[in-house]
């Protein structure tokens, strides 16, 4: 005999939630936006928007930097790039400035080697609430990284699990209560340059996390005013970054420069 199901029963499959099937995820999905600022046969460095996700290892959200820069390859027929290309370091989500992806194995091994030694140069440029005294200086403290809650916080002294950090900065312009800084990053730490920053009583504006909401909401600003602004490559004798020997790369002038330098913002 066909059981008959009770109302209630009913009422319950129906409520029943469904389990979520996994999504697919491929590059051609990314957007189709994409800046290249240089681009060899080894080497690929992307002017990054903010708020694109440089990389999703659930492989659940398309459109990340790493997708843009697989889609932009796939297009202009270079399969074998197109297949091979890594990351040679991170950005943050709300962090926009240059990027730097290996095209292939060797590059990429020349590359992460020259970051590891300390001897690709970043500046950074970032508009911080709160004008910084001196006006130029270099940072050195310690930083101690929340992995659970996903933040990180400055100490001044040695302690387990304290990795030393090193951040240098020159202020080339104030507006108000803003200042606009050229930071170098010694060291690259998790959210080094917003934590030290913060740490020294000048957050930088839009940022979430270390700033003032309160400021981010009244200047409307949704990420934090910080771009990767310039890399620069030591001298490389032979290898496959050696094109790029001595070399210079800048992002575009992010929008808030020449407002903060017009009084726009401040």
């Amino acid at each position: 005999m066909k059981q008959k199901h009770t109302s209630t029963q009913s009422k319950q499959r129906r409520c029943a939630p469904r389990t979520a099937r996994p999504s697919s995820c491929d590059y051609l999905r990314a957007k189709p936006f994409f800046t290249p600022v240089y681009e060899d046969d080894n080497l690929l460095i992307a002017d990054k928007p903010a708020g694109v996700l440089v990389q999703d290892e659930s492989g659940k959200i398309c459109d990340t930097l790493l997708n843009r820069a697989k889609r932009y390859l796939h297009e202009r027929g270079d399969a074998s790039g197109c297949s091979s290309i890594k990351l040679c370091h991170r950005l943050d989500t709300g962090t926009s400035g240059l990027i730097l992806l290996a095209k292939n194995a060797d590059a990429e091994a020349q590359a992460v080697e020259l970051i590891r030694r300390r001897l690709l140069q970043k500046e950074y440029l970032c508009v911080t609430f709160g004008q910084p005294s001196p006006s130029e200086a270099e940072l050195r403290d310690y930083l101690l990284k929340d992995s659970a809650k996903g933040v990180v916080r400055v100490v001044k002294t040695p302690r387990t699990g304290a990795r030393e950090i090193i951040t240098r900065y020159s202020t080339l312009r104030t507006s108000g209560r803003l200042a606009l800084l050229r930071v170098e990053l010694v060291t690259g730490r998790t959210h080094q340059i917003r934590a030290h920053l913060a740490s020294v009583g000048c957050p930088i504006v839009g940022d979430s996390k270390y700033g003032v909401n309160s400021v981010n909401r009244e200047l409307k600003c949704k990420y934090q005013l910080l771009c990767a602004w310039k890399l620069t490559f030591p001298v490389i004798e032979s290898g496959p970054l050696s094109a790029v020997s001595g070399q210079s790369f800048s992002a575009g002038e992010p929008w808030y420069v020449p407002q903060l330098r017009e009084g726009v913002l401040k």
